[in-house]
C-alpha cells in the first residue's frame, strides 16, 4: 500500500455547472482532470491544492494545482512541469469542486482498495446491520449487530466488528473561505482495516479526508473508542476501551493505550510505547517510551496489555 493514493474520476468531465466563477475561469484545465490527490502525490492530470509554502515537492510533478497568486512564484519555480490554477481561494476552490465530484457520483473510492468490491461468502453479517454496496469485505469477517459500515472501507481477513460499531463515517472539520463560507472538507478517502483486527462494541472510526485511515494487522480497538480521520495505527497495538485518537495522528506497531486514553490530533506514538489509563497525550512519544498523566510525562516502565 504503498502507492500513492487518489480518487479516479468515472468518466471525463462533460459539465462544470455549479462551480464558483474563480473555477470556471480555469475550464479548460479543467476538463482535462482525472482525478483528485494530495499536493505533492499527485500523478499527471490530478487535482490537487497548494495554499502554503510546500515542505516537501516533486520536480517532475505534472498534476494540476489550485494556487493563490501569492504561491504562483514560487510553484512555478519547485514544480515547473505542473499546470497551474491561480484563484484566490485555493482550498476553497478544491472543497467546491471535489463536493460538486461527489454529488454527481463522479469520484471512485480511492484506488487503495483492492478490487472487485463486495463481501465474501464467507463472512457473517449480523442483524440490522448496514453495509454501503461500495466496500470490500473479505473472507472469514464477523460483524456483530447493529452495525454502519460506510463507503469506502476495505475490512480484511478474519477481521471481527462488534455490535453497534461504526465504520468510516465523516469525521468533523471546517475551514472558513475568504468569502467567509464556513466549509467542511469532503472526506474522499477511505478506511482499510488489516487482517486480524479486533473492534469492540460501538467503536467509531472516521474514514480519511485525502489519505485514508488505516488499522494495522492484529491490532485490538476497544468497546467505545473514537479514532479521528487519516489516522494510522501500526500492527498488533492494544487500544483499551474508550480512547479516543484525534485525527492524522500515526501510532506505532505494539503500541498499547490504557483506558480512556486521549492523544492529540497528527501527533506520533512510537513503537512499543505504552500509555498509562487516563492519560492525555499532547506531545509525541518516542519509541519504547512509557508516558502517565495529564498531560502525560515519561514515567518508569510500564507494561500494560497481553502479550503480542
Amino acid at each position: 500500500m504503498d502507492k500513492p493514493e487518489s480518487f479516479s474520476l468515472r468518466s471525463p468531465l462533460s459539465s462544470l455547472e455549479g462551480l464558483s466563477a474563480d473555477l470556471l475561469v480555469a475550464r479548460e484545465q479543467l476538463f482535462s482532470v482525472v482525478g483528485i490527490a494530495c499536493f505533492g502525490r499527485a500523478a499527471r492530470n490530478e487535482l490537487c491544492y497548494c495554499d502554503r509554502s510546500p515542505k516537501s515537492y516533486a520536480e517532475n510533478d505534472e498534476s494540476l494545482i489550485l494556487c493563490p497568486s501569492e504561491l504562483s512564484d514560487e510553484l512555478k519555480f519547485k514544480c515547473p512541469q505542473a499546470q497551474l490554477i491561480v484563484v484566490e481561494d485555493a482550498r476553497a476552490c478544491f472543497i467546491d469542486f471535489t463536493r460538486e465530484l461527489l454529488s454527481s457520483g463522479q469520484l471512485e473510492i480511492t484506488n487503495l482498495i483492492d478490487r472487485p468490491l463486495g463481501i465474501a461468502d464467507s463472512a457473517s453479517i449480523g442483524a440490522q446491520t448496514h453495509i454501503h454496496s461500495e466496500v470490500r469485505i473479505d473472507d472469514d469477517v464477523v460483524i456483530g449487530d447493529n452495525c454502519t459500515i460506510h463507503r469506502g472501507v476495505w475490512i480484511q481477513r478474519g477481521v471481527k466488528i462488534g455490535d453497534g460499531a461504526v465504520l468510516g463515517a465523516s469525521g468533523i472539520n471546517a475551514y472558513v473561505s475568504r468569502d467567509s463560507r464556513q466549509l467542511d472538507f469532503p472526506h474522499l478517502a477511505g478506511l482499510i482495516i488489516g487482517e486480524g483486527v479486533s473492534i469492540g462494541a460501538n467503536a467509531v472510526i472516521m474514514r480519511g479526508i485525502l489519505t485514508s485511515t488505516r488499522i494495522g494487522a492484529w491490532s485490538t480497538i476497544g468497546n467505545l473508542c473514537n479514532i479521528g480521520h487519516g489516522v494510522k495505527v501500526g500492527e498488533k497495538c492494544w487500544m483499551s476501551v474508550g480512547c479516543l485518537i484525534g485525527g492524522h495522528s500515526e501510532l506505532g506497531n505494539r503500541a498499547t493505550l490504557g483506558m480512556g486514553v486521549l492523544i492529540r490530533d497528527n501527533l506520533k506514538i512510537g513503537e512499543d510505547s505504552q500509555i498509562g489509563m487516563g492519560s492525555v497525550v499532547v506531545v509525541c512519544v518516542k519509541t519504547g517510551a512509557s508516558v502517565f498523566g495529564n498531560p502525560a510525562r515519561a514515567v518508569p516502565h510500564l507494561s500494560a496489555g497481553p502479550k503480542r
